[in-house]
């Protein structure tokens, strides 16, 4: 069995990595202090002015939007690397989703006039960030097609793989420990807390995925289950 895993430091990936390199060395002032967020505090709320981008150092941080219902949707973890807000800022300059710092996180701010600056003047910083936008619509694809095609259970046993950090699932058994609570797995799911304590119910009779703690599931790769 694999060592148990903490996502409280994020996931980098190799975009996010480039696209730090990038930031640090066009945007040099910004990047020598971070800004340190408590767990469960908000860095922008949704419909609030697009007034610094972000460029995640440390932590775990989700996008979450509200509709006209009150009904609350989250858009997976934004991982080390991950600048948020940059969308936004050319899309209308109003954030279009909350974030919210799932653990103890840290920021680079940088304001948007001296970003949008900057961006007219790199081509390489411009290039990195449709490298994130491709990645991040690639995402978002693959979670609305599970949405549409797969029921609570296995949608949530392939968003449990997705936070351990393995989209393509292993062949070892893993524990993870996540700040993320049953609610936020559920928002992510796109179903309710009581749902997903069905879904964990049943992944356990399969005996591919349990909760062992309270802020930790273990998962047991199973390419072909059944899980009518």
């Amino acid at each position: 069995m694999v060592e148990a895993r903490s996502l409280s430091s994020g996931v980098r990936t190799s975009h996010g990595d480039a696209l730090v390199d990038v930031i640090r060395r066009l945007f040099p002032q910004e990047s020598a202090a971070t800004i340190h967020y408590r767990p469960r505090s908000y860095v922008f709320h949704q419909g609030t002015p697009v007034d610094a981008v972000h460029l995640v150092m440390k932590g775990t941080f989700v996008l979450e939007r509200i509709d006209e219902d009150g009904r609350m949707a989250m858009f997976g973890t934004q991982p080390v690397g991950a600048l948020l807000g940059w969308q936004d800022l050319l899309d209308g300059r109003v954030h279009r989703s909350s974030c919210q710092s799932i653990c103890s996180s840290d920021l680079i701010a940088i304001p948007t006039e001296r970003f949008e600056t900057v961006l007219r003047e790199s081509e390489e910083l411009l290039l990195r960030l449709m490298q994130q936008a491709a990645a991040q619509t690639n995402f978002y694809e693959e979670h609305i097609f599970r949405l549409s095609t797969l029921d609570v259970p296995e949608r949530l046993y392939r968003t449990l793989w997705t936070i351990a950090g393995s989209p393509e699932m292993e062949d070892e058994v893993i524990e993870v420990e996540t700040p993320l609570m049953k609610r936020d797995i559920a928002a992510l799911v796109g179903t309710s807390p009581e749902s997903v304590s069905r879904g964990l119910r049943q992944l356990s009779k399969l005996k591919i995925a349990e909760f062992t703690e309270r802020n930790t599931f273990r998962l047991l790769p199973n390419k072909k289950i059944d899980f009518k």
